[in-house]
C-alpha cells in the first residue's frame, strides 16, 4: 500500500504546505480540502506565509550569529596563544608547586597521563 511522507525538515514542510495551499487555493469550492473542518487551510493558509517569513528571517540571523562566532574567535586565538605562553611561564616558575597556577584562574590537573597504546 502507498503511504504518503510528510517531511519533518521546516523548510521542507514549508514548501510542502506552500505546495498544498496553492492547489487548494487554484481549485477553490472544488478543492476537496474544503470538507475538513479541524485542520483547514483557511485558519493555516496565513500562519504558511508568516512561518516562511520567520524561517527566512532565522536563515539570515543564523547567517549573522555564524559571523559573529568567526569574528570572536579570530579575536580569541592571540588570546588563547597568550594564555598558552602565560601558563608555560608559570609553569616554569612554579615547577615545584604547579597548583599555584590555580591562583591565576589556570585549572590544573597533575594526574599522570595515561600512555599510549599502540594500535
Amino acid at each position: 500500500m502507498a503511504r504518503v511522507i510528510i517531511p519533518t525538515n521546516p523548510e521542507k514542510v514549508l514548501s510542502l504546505a506552500e505546495k498544498v495551499l496553492e492547489k487548494h487555493t487554484s481549485d477553490g469550492a472544488a478543492s476537496p480540502l474544503n470538507v475538513l473542518k479541524d485542520f483547514n487551510w483557511t485558519d493555516n493558509g496565513p500562519k504558511v506565509t508568516e512561518a516562511g517569513l520567520l524561517n527566512t528571517e532565522a536563515k539570515k540571523l543564523e547567517k549573522q550569529v555564524e559571523k559573529l562566532y568567526q569574528d570572536r574567535d579570530a579575536l580569541l586565538k592571540p588570546v588563547t596563544d597568550t594564555l598558552r605562553a602565560s601558563s608555560k611561564m608559570l609553569m616554569g616558575i612554579y615547577k615545584s608547586s604547579p597548583k599555584t597556577l590555580g591562583d591565576w584562574g589556570f585549572e590544573v590537573n597533575d594526574t599522570p597521563q595515561a600512555k599510549k597504546t599502540k594500535p
